[in-house]
């Protein structure tokens, strides 16, 4: 009887990656708000068109619904290779599998870029 408590035991602690349950915390992250850059980004695009709260929200929900499976799909590829750290090229692999070809060459393109100028604005100046 013994046994077979220890079995049972070690198939709990075999969980895979995807078994795991979100923390609370973890949560509130999925509700972030990104109505102002929707705003933003239209009005650089065209200047004389706004949005609707309904429009709004709708886009919001997007954003919010790609990054949660980008993420998803990161995760998947760390159980896949066994990693437990997630790299730049496991993100890129992310974005490339769920989004469609050229608009995943734009996503990479312009996260690059904005890891970049984020990493010299952060870089000590040397006079």
């Amino acid at each position: 009887m013994a046994k077979a408590v220890k079995s049972n035991e070690s198939e709990k602690s075999s969980s895979t990656c995807q078994e795991k349950k979100r923390k609370p915390s973890q949560k509130n992250l999925l509700n972030r708000n990104y109505s102002l850059y929707t705003h933003r980004v239209l009005r650089e695009v065209v200047p004389n068109q706004g949005l609707s709260s309904k429009t709004a929200d709708v886009m919001n929900r997007m954003i919010n619904n790609i990054l949660e499976r980008i993420a998803e799909e990161a995760c998947n590829l760390l159980c896949y290779k066994r990693h437990l750290t997630l790299s730049h090229q496991d993100l890129q692999m992310a974005v490339y599998r769920l989004l469609p070809n050229e608009l995943a060459k734009h996503a990479v393109a312009f996260g690059t870029r904005a890891v970049t100028s984020y990493n010299d604005s952060k870089s000590p100046i040397n006079l």
